[in-house]
């Protein structure tokens, strides 16, 4: 009987979320630690061959489900409110009260370290570089998004706050009119990316600005919509292997992806961008219309431990790597260790770069992150009467003001 209930009826966490977040963000950290180690992890079994190292130096792309990600997410708690946010300026702060504080402390360390080793040769200076980070406009710039002395991981999170800026007024524009809106979003896209291959010199920097993304958001916000829509359908097991197929076929993107050279590889991201964004959307809304023992299953302590120190170990686990490298750890004597030192050197530091970012990511997570979070935030309590009385999150900032008036009394 548990099976047929509604695809969402009273739940708020949604298992495959973190799933494929965790799937992306560690295939993206595989790729930049294979960057520095050239570590091919293929394997044979029984005389097969399995040619991991196909999927490896094409995980940069499931950057792309991470931004579709973001789209559902937001969107998925609006669906029923017509995409209406209540308080445009508290949308805002939440999303400051989450990003901030470790991405400031991530850009600040790169900075001391950037003025401790030197610049890296060809870069904008360190001054410009800071700047340009702090107000999250580095993508613009080749000097500050591809050679950046600070922490090249972190173009992800300025696209992700811009957008944040348009946000509110996309997802109202979906709640009114959902096929219009995605039509629009996934045309401008696709016309930008166009205009991106016919005039762009610089592939890597034009082809992830937010206009070329907007397709990747748009199909995270359709996801989301047909999942609520679909709230009062019977959720059913035959969905499960259309989820798993879904997600199959982002890996076949992938390992399809055969192109050598970086402007032959940024053509055909181009090309393969919406078909693994429509797998990823896909499988989203196919595990949602699974039963819901698949979030007690794949909601376990681990998945969500993984899925709430992914964001640190996305914007750590790069220049960790890089840093690691710089500092001969583990030791080396040749200028290329990829090349000269063997395979047991490749394995170490493949290793110890997963190990090192994923204790940092735990520790900044528990120890900064959510302290942050529970600091910058307004009480539960406060949040519930604001939600019972209708109020904005700049009126609970008023009652929280008072209270602590008459404390002082």
């Amino acid at each position: 009987m548990r099976d047929s209930l509604p695809v969402n009826a009273g739940r708020r966490y949604f298992a495959a979320a973190d799933v494929l977040r965790i799937l992306c963000i560690f295939t993206v950290a595989w790729f930049h630690i294979w960057q520095q180690s050239w570590l091919d992890p293929s394997f044979r079994i029984a005389g097969h061959y399995f040619d991991l190292q196909r999927i490896v130096r094409r995980g940069y792309m499931l950057v792309d489900l991470t931004l579709l990600l973001t789209g559902f997410l937001l969107y998925r708690p609006l669906v029923r409110a017509g995409g209406r946010i209540a308080d445009v300026k508290g949308f805002y702060y939440r999303r400051l009260c989450r990003i901030l504080p470790c991405y400031l402390l991530a850009v600040l360390v790169a900075a001391a370290f950037a003025l401790a080793r030197g610049r890296a040769v060809g870069s904008a200076p360190l001054w410009r570089d800071l700047l340009t980070h702090l107000t999250f406009t580095h993508t613009f710039s080749m000097d500050t998004y591809y050679w950046t002395s600070l922490n090249a991981a972190l173009w992800t999170v300025a696209v992700e706050m811009q957008f944040y800026l348009l946000f509110p007024l996309l997802a109202r524009a979906f709640g009114k009119r959902p096929a219009l809106t995605f039509s629009l979003m996934t045309l401008a896209a696709l016309v930008s990316r166009a205009l991106v291959a016919l005039r762009a010199h610089e592939l890597s920097l034009w082809l992830n600005q937010l206009p070329c993304m907007l397709d990747l958001y748009a199909l995270g916000m359709l996801a989301a919509h047909l999942l609520e829509k679909r709230a009062d359908a019977p959720r059913r097991w035959a969905f499960f292997p259309l989820a798993l197929l879904a997600l199959f076929g982002a890996f076949a993107v992938l390992w399809r992806q055969t192109a050598a050279g970086d402007a032959e590889i940024k053509m055909a991201q181009l090309l393969w961008r919406l078909p693994l964004g429509v797998c990823g959307a896909a499988f989203l809304y196919f595990s949602g219309r699974a039963p819901e023992r698949l979030d007690r299953i794949f909601g376990n302590r681990a998945v969500r431990f993984l899925s709430a120190i992914s964001y640190n170990f996305y914007i750590w686990h790069q220049f960790l790597a890089v840093k690691l490298k710089e500092f001969h750890i583990p030791a080396y004597v040749s200028e290329f260790p990829q090349m000269s030192e063997g395979r047991a050197w490749q394995t170490k530091y493949t290793l110890l770069c997963f190990a090192a970012a994923f204790l940092l990511s735990a520790a900044l997570t528990y120890l900064v992150e959510k302290p942050a979070g529970r600091a910058l935030r307004l009480p539960e309590d406060v949040l519930n009467a604001m939600r019972n009385a209708g109020l904005t999150e700049r009126h609970g900032r008023a009652l929280l003001r008072l209270r602590a008036r008459k404390e002082k009394v």
